[in-house]
């Protein structure tokens, strides 16, 4: 039978011309091949039109190619289609194309970017990424030159490794010390995604803490509600200490053993005990609600809690204690560290969750293509233990039917509560998993949580759900960094919000996100720089100058340390799609501590009801007496301001969840990103400091007095000394490059001195000669202490050399 390249013309007219129209309106190649064998079987053609065979189309790849029967039946099915009245009913392919084309636009002027990568990052087809583009984007052999745009690009190995860059967690350890440092007693959030180390980074967070801590046997309880997960931590710990990096404090193997790891029900009596903790952890805290973790909460002595979650929020959308979240990040700021890898989403079409006979072929068949390529080790999710055996023994009868499979009967199994395929206990058979470089494993939803296997590339979600909170930690089994790993899979029933929540933070007691608001949030130094911030996002918005002053104006209420917040909703727009990010108008609600709790009342109601009123002034008549709301129809009254925020509302629920209308007819927006209507902007006042500073600075009183003498002149900060305090905690000074030089020069001459006598002789004459030699040019507080930088552990526990600055002291 003959082959044809994707690149032929017979077959880039087929492509071009129904096929990638085709698969915008499905949304994916699952769904577009199924949607076509279903068209094929009405009229009574069964032959089948493989997923396989409809990636190679839309690959435009050159090396890439079909045979007559798939061409032939693609052509069939079109055909049918056309007939039907298909053709007619394609207006949104250049909302789409607009949509793509915004989504790319940052992607296409990054060095390196290469286009199998961008279309992987958006989760479409090359061929798709190219039609939206308006021109060929060339997707040769690993070696080769593409042409992305007009640059061409040296295209990597696909086994080459990306190095992560995991720098975020010296931040995020920074920011959680500084959080406690000003809530002795506070209750801190630290929330990272699935995979990018969220264990380890608290781990080095407990360590610090034990290390700052007043009493030698203070300890840390780390409190968790599976034995998976306390075996996890602590599995996590021994290979902390193993690799022994620079950045953990001196004696860690000490400070290691003063962490128990405990079940929540052990809790209580721990507490109970005469000693206070330094530090209670609780893992997987969006579970902290439940009635097992009050004492944790109800203590009557204070001590300071770390909660650890990936997902900051309960099914029922109550807080969960947290007093701040000290530090957040997004899986797709991840993915441009190269920390984790930004799945693609697939769709699975299912008429009912039921699992038809034929909707469990399809998934099969689907499974058997895929994992022969793309799908290394795959983790088959499902919610009842009758479904699990049905899809493991639907899918080894089909594979004993496959020659030359990349999988034997072996590597595939499946685990409940109850038992597993292997007859061992499941933690052997998870541990003889994940040594396994290729697999597929069925798996009840036990694994969401504590299961850690870096090599899983893809996920298939077998069931309905409510739970965004499931579903990420579903999806978040495929995305952990492993090298030579560069690609994951998300095959799923079609959830909008799960591709959202890949792209954006978690909003935690902020606006509701039923609406699904793309988020921006700003770090400020200082009042200027928050000014200079807002001005820019207005400008960027095109926010008509009379409520841009307003806003402006709506600043100066603030006290030092409190930020605002900026709601951006949009007008609407009938210009052209690939125009909306230069040319579309925007108003802007500011929120600040004066009127966030009216503000979030009236959104959140809103959002709640089903942002279903499209005249929103009859829905604030009704809720407004009650908040002290009046009507007021003035220009810019704050009633005004709701009834624009809450129509824009309105809009974005139609283009998220409704019938594409008139007023979406020039905004770029899809079902699966963030709304086009809403813009959520954040401001935190932190100082823009480097992170090894940050975390040196983090136990100091005048942390804040030394940090902005840094950011006043960086050039004057060469290094910074610090003291220990008696009473524990440390005073800072920073010092210039003359200072440093002195400095250094006095600590070595004091070591020369002293290192050819004996330990018993070795106080008496630091004596004499701090007695007899002048000091370096520092405080007399510090430079009367200087003995504890004479050590190497000392003298890099307590003097910062700025990375910076390194060639002016050396």
């Amino acid at each position: 039978m003959a082959r044809h390249s994707v690149r032929s013309e017979a077959v880039q007219a087929l492509v071009q011309g129904f096929l990638i129209p085709f698969y915008l309106e499905n949304r994916s190649v699952t769904a577009t091949a199924k949607r076509l064998n279903d068209v094929l079987a009405s009229e009574g053609d069964t032959r089948p039109i493989h997923v396989n065979r409809i990636q190679a189309l839309l690959s435009d790849d050159v090396a890439r190619g079909v045979n007559d029967l798939t061409l032939e039946l693609v052509k069939k099915a079109a055909a049918i289609l056309v007939h039907r009245g298909w053709a007619e009913d394609r207006d949104d392919t250049a909302f789409e194309f607009a949509n793509i084309a915004e989504q790319a636009g940052p992607l296409l002027v990054q060095d390196g970017a290469e286009p199998e990568d961008i279309a992987r990052t958006i989760g479409i087809p090359v061929a798709v990424l190219a039609a939206a583009l308006g021109r060929r984007v060339p997707a040769p052999h690993k070696t080769s030159t593409r042409v992305l745009g007009n640059r061409p690009v040296s295209s990597p190995s696909a086994t080459s490794d990306l190095r992560p860059d995991w720098s975020y967690q010296d931040t995020a350890v920074a920011r959680c010390l500084d959080a406690f440092r000003r809530r002795p007693s506070g209750k801190v959030g630290l929330v990272l995604p699935t995979g990018a180390g969220k264990t380890r980074t608290a781990l080095r967070i407990i360590l610090e803490v034990l290390a700052r801590a007043p009493s030698p046997t203070s300890r840390v309880v780390w409190v968790t509600h599976r034995h998976t997960l306390r075996t996890q931590a602590f599995r996590e710990l021994n290979k902390l200490l193993a690799a022994d990096p620079a950045s953990l404090p001196p004696d860690v193997l000490k400070l290691a053993t003063r962490i128990r790891f405990v079940m929540v029900g052990e809790i209580a009596d721990l507490l109970n005990e005469d000693t206070r903790p330094a530090l209670v952890v609780i893992d997987e805290a969006h579970h902290a609600a439940a009635k097992s973790y009050r004492p944790i909460f109800e203590a009557i002595a204070a001590f300071p809690v770390l909660l650890l979650t990936a997902t900051p929020i309960r099914t029922d959308r109550l807080p969960i204690g947290i007093d701040e979240i000290a530090f957040t990040i997004t899986y797709r700021e991840l993915a441009e560290r190269n920390a984790i890898l930004r799945p693609q989403f697939e769709t699975i079409s299912v008429e009912t969750f039921n699992w038809t006979d034929a909707d469990l072929t399809n998934l099969v068949d689907l499974l058997i293509n895929e994992t022969m390529d793309r799908f290394t080790k795959t983790l088959v999710l499902v919610n009842r233990v009758d479904q699990l055996m049905r899809f493991h023994e639907a899918f080894q009868r089909r594979l004993s039917a496959e020659k030359d499979h990349s999988l034997t009967a072996d590597d595939v199994g499946f685990i409940h509560g109850g038992g597993n395929s292997h007859g061992v206990s499941n933690e052997d058979f998870v541990d003889l998993f994940a040594g396994k470089p290729r697999a597929l494993l069925i798996s009840a939803q036990l694994l969401l949580e504590g299961f850690d296997d870096p090599a899983i590339n893809a996920v298939v979600i077998t069931y309905e759900t409510n739970s965004v909170i499931k579903l990420m930690q579903a999806a978040g089994r495929c995305v952990r960094y492993a090298p030579g790993k560069r690609q994951a899979f998300v095959v799923q029933a079609d959830n909008p919000d799960l591709a959202y929540r890949f792209d954006q933070r978690w909003l935690y007691q902020e606006i509701d996100d039923y609406l699904r608001p793309r988020l921006v949030d700003e770090d400020f130094a200082g009042p200027d720089d928050l000014r200079a911030k807002v001005q820019s996002l207005l400008q960027a918005h095109r926010v008509a100058a009379p409520q841009a002053a307003v806003a402006m104006r709506a600043l100066n209420g603030l006290a030092p340390g409190e930020a605002p917040r900026l709601l951006f909703y949009g007008h609407p727009y009938f210009g052209d799609p690939g125009r909306f990010a230069d040319e579309a108008r925007w108003g802007v609600f500011v929120e600040t501590p004066a009127n966030s709790a009216l503000f979030r009342e009236v959104f959140n109601r809103f959002s709640l009801s089903g942002a279903k009123h499209s005249d929103p002034t009859e829905y604030l008549d009704t809720i407004g007496p009650e908040l002290g709301l009046e009507r007021d129809t003035r220009a810019g009254s704050l009633w005004r301001q709701f009834v624009e925020l809450l129509t824009a509302a309105f809009w974005a629920r139609e283009e998220l969840y409704d019938t594409r209308g008139p007023a979406q007819a020039g905004r770029p927006g899809g079902r699966l990103s963030a709304s086009s209507w809403l813009t959520y902007a954040a401001f935190h006042h932190r100082l823009d400091l480097p992170p090894a500073l940050e975390a040196f600075l983090v136990d100091c009183h005048n942390r804040t007095t030394v940090a902005n003498a840094y950011l006043t002149d960086r050039n004057d900060v060469a290094a910074v000394l610090k003291s220990d305090l008696p009473l524990g905690g440390s005073e800072a000074v920073p010092l210039d490059a003359p200072t440093v030089l002195a400095l250094t020069a006095w600590l070595n001459d004091m070591r020369h001195e002293l290192r050819s006598l004996d330990p018993t002789a070795q106080l008496a004459e630091y004596a004499r000669l701090t007695a007899t030699r002048p000091w370096p040019p520092l405080p007399f507080a510090h430079a009367s202490r200087l003995d504890r930088l004479l050590s190497d552990t000392g003298r890099d526990r307590q003097l910062l050399v700025l990375t910076d600055r390194r060639k002016d002291v050396a």
